[in-house]
Parts: structure tokens; C-alpha cells; sequence
């Protein structure tokens, strides 16, 4: 709509008090005083590359594309429109030195554990036409854009849709026009693409490992110890060449008798070099190679297990692009949590975390307020799923449990529970020494309801796996963290905080002055400075998932939702259903410990997610 005709219809509006609120002595005016209009763009030559260009984008094309695509075009459009279809990328010779470089970066996109064959380049044959250069200019567009799209996350993106609920990430994609516009600013393409991937020091690590294994795999025929009987010293079988092989141990040069020496026997030079290797790998050092031990070589013949780690390549693109630089970091597969300061881990702990079917959230959030002598509100879900069964079969409440309703406790047993709302009551734990939730808490508001807290239980951080709770993390020494914590934010000594854990107030919230991330993450494999890599159990599948939708197979994911209220398994569904609401629950059990049921097996390694020093624990199976 032209100028004059906006004032002609905020005229008419004003006259006929058809838009009293749209006066026109009342309005900014839409042209400044003095100011003259931008003269319109010359219309594009009929036969030029730009028309051409124009004619592309603004074709049927968008409606053959999938929804990121369609993103990419709707986004080209926008930044395509501003330039009045100038090409970026050819010129009446081919293809721009920028484009040329841009293509470079794309063609090595498998070194940052992407897909090269994904994204298809513009190769335009000399004397192109001007139909082809407009061809070759959006095909680098969408090259582009596709890359920076998968360069963020966005092969996968919707994580909590097509994975699971408890993965609550969303990939850090930065707008197709936004892109577009920054790269045709910056001074080198391939340096800006190869930029949008992960920058965080373990993502480095991680793609460390992987080009380190990638570079292995063709000598993977060579080392790989196929399955057969176990291998036993003084006895012969052909893989003992394979075992010599990968361990660097040459057959023996001459055996009593002046014998040939036979290279499938198993030695005790071999023996030597293989109980060296299973001690080193946290093995029994006893020189019988079964399963254990054979898979622990193949996995070093093999480099490292390549989809596992693009799993866990693929997670550091859907993190915060700056983690902070004070932050509290917690790894469920590793059952760790870690302060971080400028870089630098200066605690570590261990934690418990939720089950299986209660399963601790992945997301980021900050940390807010620190709270001493907590009460524990009994959220909805627990309420739901055991509270009320108890109730209803005319039992208590247990566990020292409270209710009240409008802030007036009542009596439960006074209550009618085959027809109430346990919802509409609040069912609370007292502050005190058998409070689910100890002496402190950690608050970083979510839509989860999760947080950091103590535990009255001990005994289970002794354990090797530690998969309990409902949900929320359970920190082994709560106070320590909490000492660290205010002192980096308050100034307080250890003595103030023990103060106010000892002789302070109930229900005592501590306000932070300056909120600090938390970041619940699900690692499977980390690695150190050298590529090195420890890996952890796969205790939610979510590693699976990931594989599997990096590799296309979305029809073998098993989904895994937060179960609904009135439920007590989680919801696992097919790729593509609509999760169930998430509501999560606070961490306590109305059970004894032994009474849990899920126990995942024990992590391989305990390893510093921060540092690359690492102790393995020791393991006795082969």
C-alpha cells in the first residue's frame, strides 16, 4: 500500500469515527518533515541472473520441501528481497571466491562429524547459462543454509517430540536470513561455517577422537579380534596372529629344537602384553581373552565407537552457545555434578538421579536461591500415583507427612478419598532431620519441578550406579556446595553457612545476587586433550535415540515421555505421537531403598568432564 493511500485511509477513519483511536493529529507521521521517500528499486532486466533468481525463489519450489527447507527459502526470500536479487555467489564467470571457499568448508563437513553427501553444490559449467547461474546461486544459498541448520542441531529439531520428553533442548539454530546476512559480511565463508559448529573445549575433545577413529577405520580389518572360543595361553587359534597384531608383540623367532615357530600359539610373550593391556583397561589382569577383553580391544583397534560419539557431538549442539563462567554442571550417565569457576572444576560430587521411569530432565536453567532446613511440598505427581492408592486403601500418610488444605491442616483420615481431589490439598514434609529433602536445597526455577538437594540416605551414593530418585539430583555433601556457592556470590566464610545450617531458621531462602547456570546433561562419552575416551552406560537409552535418528532409522525409537498423573510407568510410544503432559515429581520414596527396583549397571570409568585426568575403577569381568 503506497504512502497516500495510508493517510487517505487514516482520513477516512478519522472523519467517519469508523477508528477514533487511529486520529491522525494523534499519530506518528510516516513520513519525517523534510524527508523524501527512498526511490523505488529499478525494475530487474528481464534476462538477467538477478530476475532469474527472483523468479526461482519465488516459484512453486517451497512447496516440494521439507519444513527446515522451507525455512531456508522463506529466509532467502527475506534476505534476497533486501538486496533487490544481486547474487551472493556467482558471478558472469561462475562461481565467487566466496562461494568457492564456502564449498571447500561444505565439502569436509564429515571432519565435524556431519554428512558431506547431505548438501548438494552448485557446479556450474563454463558459459553457463543465466538459468544456470540463478540454478547454482540458490543451490549455494541452501547448501548454506542447511549446513548452518545441521552445524546447530537441526538434524535432529525437536528433540523432546521425536526423542524423548525428559530431553528438554532445543537445537541453537540461527535464522536463515540472519545467516545469510552474516556470511555475506564476513571476510571469510569457510571460516564462518566451519564456526557455527560447537565451540566448547569437549565438543573439540569429542571430534578429536572422532577423526582420530575415523583415520582408523581402514585399519580396522587388521586389528579387529573376531568372536570364537576364549583364548587361553599355551593354546592355538588362528586370531592369536590378530591379537599379536594389535597388541604390537612379534611372533617369536625361534622356538626349542630349532623348531619354526607357530605365530597362533599364545605365548607367554603374549600373555605378558595382555594382561598389561586388561589391567590397563580396568580388567582383570589375568591374560584369558573373553568378551570383555575382546570387545576392550576391538574398541581401541576401532579407535572409538564412531556413532556413540556423533551422539554425544550431536548434544553439545543443542547447548547453551555460553555456558557461563560460573555454573554447576551434572552428568547423569556419569551420576557426577561439578562447580566450575573461570574454566576450572574446583568441586565434584557425587549425586543420585532419577530412575528409568522417573527420569531426570536434561535442560539448562539458573540457579536462583539456596534454601536451609527445607520443607518438602509433595508435588501432584506423587500426590497422584502413591499417596493416594495408600489412602484409598486406608492407609496413612508415612514419612512424617502433613496435610493441609487453604493453609489449615486437616485430619486425612476425616477425608472421603474415593471422591476428593488430593490436588487441591497440600501434603507437606516438616523441616527436621528426616526431611526427604536434608538440610539445603538448590532452586533453579523449571518446568520440571527438579532441583538440586541433600538426602537423609547416604547409603546410596556408595553405590557404583546411582539411578533412584524420582527425578531430582540428590548431591552426597550438599553443605560443601552450598559453602562454595555463597561464597563466590556473597562473600561468606564456611562458618556462616554452617551457622545457618545448624542453627538457622526453617524454610531459610537465600536469594543469590547473581543467578548461576545449571546445566543437567546427558554425556555418555567424554574425552581428554589427547581424544582419549571414557564412556558410561546408557542408563535412559537417550544415546540410542540420538544414534538412531542420526542414522534415519526414526522407525526403531522407542519414545520416552514423563508418565501422566495416575500413571506410575513412563509413556514409550513410536516416533512421530504426541508426548503426554510432563509434570514432574519432587525426590522422595515411601519405600526402603531396597524396594527401587531399577539398578542400571555401573559406569566403565569414573573420568573428569572438565579435566583430562581420569581414574578407571577397576572391574573383574573379561
Amino acid at each position: 500500500m503506497t504512502v497516500s493511500r495510508w493517510v487517505s485511509l487514516g482520513l477516512f477513519l478519522a472523519v467517519t469515527g469508523s477508528g477514533a483511536a487511529l486520529a491522525v493529529d494523534a499519530a506518528p507521521p510516516l513520513i519525517a518533515p523534510g524527508a523524501t521517500l527512498a526511490p523505488p528499486p529499478p525494475p530487474l532486466a528481464p534476462d538477467s541472473v538477478d530476475a532469474r533468481l527472483q523468479a526461482l525463489i519465488n516459484g512453486p519450489i517451497a512447496g516440494k520441501l521439507n519444513d527446515g527447507d522451507k525455512d531456508d527459502i522463506n529466509g532467502a526470500k527475506g534476505f534476497y528481497s533486501a538486496r533487490n536479487f544481486a547474487p551472493l555467489w556467482v558471478d558472469a564467470s561462475g562461481l565467487t571466491a566466496r562461494a568457492k571457499l564456502a564449498s571447500v568448508e561444505i565439502a569436509r563437513a564429515d571432519d565435524w562429524g556431519l554428512t558431506a553427501a547431505d548438501f548438494v553444490l552448485p557446479a556450474p559449467k563454463p558459459e553457463a547459462t543465466r538459468d544456470e547461474l540463478a540454478l547454482a546461486e540458490l543451490t549455494m544459498t541452501r547448501a548454506v543454509l542447511k549446513y548452518g541448520r545441521f552445524a546447530r542441531g537441526g538434524r535432529i529439531p525437536d528433540p523432546a517430540g521425536e526423542l524423548s520428553g525428559y530431553i528438554d533442548r532445543k537445537p541453537q539454530v540461527i535464522s536463515p536470513q540472519t545467516l545469510l546476512e552474516q556470511i555475506a559480511a564476513a571476510p571469510a565463508a569457510g571460516a564462518y561455517l566451519s564456526g557455527l559448529n560447537p565451540r566448547h573445549p569437549q565438543f573439540e575433545n569429542l571430534r578429536r577422537a572422532y577423526l582420530k577413529a575415523r583415520a582408523g577405520e581402514g585399519q580396522l580389518a587388521k586389528t579387529r579380534l573376531e568372536p570364537g572360543p576364549v583364548l587361553m595361553p599355551g593354546k592355538s587359534d588362528p586370531r592369536v596372529g590378530v591379537l599379536r597384531t594389535r597388541l604390537s608383540v612379534p611372533a617369536p623367532s625361534a622356538v626349542p629344537g630349532g623348531l619354526a615357530p607357530d605365530p597362533a600359539i599364545y605365548d607367554a610373550g603374549l600373555v605378558a602384553a595382555v594382561k598389561s593391556f586388561q589391567t590397563a583397561n580396568g580388567l582383570r589382569g589375568d591374560a584369558i581373552v573373553g568378551d570383555k577383553t575382546r570387545a576392550a580391544l576391538n574398541a581401541g583397534s576401532g579407535q572409538a565407537n564412531i556413532p556413540l560419539l556423533l551422539a554425544n557431538m550431536e548434544q553439545w549442539r543443542w547447548m547453551p552457545v555460553e555456558l557461563g563462567n560460573t555454573y554447576v554442571q551434572v552428568n547423569i550417565p556419569e551420576f557426577q555434578m561439578r562447580l566450575v569457576m573461570g574454566g576450572n572444576t574446583i568441586h565434584t560430587e557425587r549425586v543420585v538421579t532419577g530412575k528409568a521411569d522417573t527420569s531426570t530432565p536434561i535442560f539448562s536453567q539458573a540457579m536462583e536461591t539456596v534454601v536451609f532446613q527445607p520443607k518438602w511440598g509433595v508435588p501432584d505427581s506423587i500426590k497422584i500415583n502413591e499417596l493416594l492408592p495408600r489412602l484409598q486403601s486406608g492407609g496413612g500418610l508415612r514419612s512424617g507427612l502433613k496435610m493441609a488444605i487453604n493453609g489449615r491442616e486437616i485430619d486425612p483420615w476425616r477425608v472421603d478419598w474415593s471422591r476428593a481431589d488430593i490436588t487441591r490439598y497440600q501434603v507437606y514434609q516438616p523441616s527436621g532431620d528426616d526431611n526427604a529433602l536434608g538440610v539445603v536445597k538448590f532452586l533453579f526455577p523449571n518446568r520440571h519441578a527438579v532441583y538440586l538437594h541433600d538426602t537423609p540416605s547416604k547409603g546410596l551414593f556408595n553405590a557404583a550406579a546411582r539411578a533412584y530418585s524420582h527425578g531430582c539430583i540428590r548431591v552426597r555433601n550438599p553443605v560443601r556446595l552450598a559453602e562454595l556457592v555463597l561464597g563466590a556470590d556473597k562473600g561468606w566464610d564456611a562458618e556462616h553457612v554452617r551457622n545457618l545450617v545448624e542453627d538457622g531458621p526453617e524454610d531459610n531462602p537465600v536469594k543469590l545476587d547473581t543467578a548461576i547456570p545449571v546445566h543437567i546433561t546427558y554425556f555418555t562419552a567424554v574425552a581428554d586433550d589427547a581424544g582419549n575416551v571414557t564412556t558410561f552406560p546408557d542408563v535412559y537409552g537417550h544415546a540410542r535415540r540420538i544414534t538412531q535418528a542420526l542414522a534415519g532409522r526414526t522407525d526403531l525409537i522407542a519414545k520416552l515421555d514423563p508418565p501422566p498423573l495416575g500413571s506410575s510407568r513412563p509413556t514409550s510410544v513410536a516416533s512421530g505421537n504426541e508426548g503426554q503432559p510432563r509434570r514432574r515429581s519432587a525426590d522422595a520414596r515411601f519405600e526402603p531403598p531396597s524396594a527401587l527396583g531399577y539398578l542400571p549397571p555401573p559406569p566403565q570409568q569414573s573420568f573428569s568432564f572438565f579435566s583430562s585426568k581420569g581414574s578407571p575403577a577397576p572391574s573383574h569381568s573379561r
